[in-house]
């Protein structure tokens, strides 16, 4: 990835927290904690993977997801008003699953850890 996809990853997913925490009006968006942890811009910029993390259980990961996929159209035309593109990318929105790995990988830390006597 250069550089200039990077920094336009970046933008993009400020932009999208400030857009889907003030401006989505979707029910399964609503006082629901979701997390933009990565955006992943196509070197053509034609689009970007968004990983979301939702505070919560499966169902309502599954409805959050089903809630931005469906609020797509209004976050593409938002992002290409906000951030001053030759073309805004189309958005594709991803299960970010790098907390659920870190939670299993502690807890078999923390279980090694007792086995061998310490307390961590």
């Amino acid at each position: 990835m250069s550089r200039r996809t990077e920094q336009v990853g970046d933008l993009i997913q400020s932009v999208l927290s400030d857009l889907i925490r003030r401006r989505v009006k979707h029910p399964a968006l609503t006082n629901v904690m979701v997390s933009i942890t990565r955006v992943d811009v196509a070197p053509d910029f034609s689009r970007a993977k968004v990983y979301v993390s939702v505070l919560g259980d499966n169902s309502l990961r599954d409805s959050v997801l089903d809630g931005l996929k469906h609020s797509e159209g209004f976050l593409h035309r938002e992002l290409a008003r906000e951030v001053h593109l030759r073309r805004a990318p189309r958005l594709q929105f991803e299960h970010d699953r790098s907390m659920e790995e870190a939670e299993v990988l502690t807890t078999l830390m923390r279980e090694v850890a007792s086995n061998d006597g310490h307390v961590l």
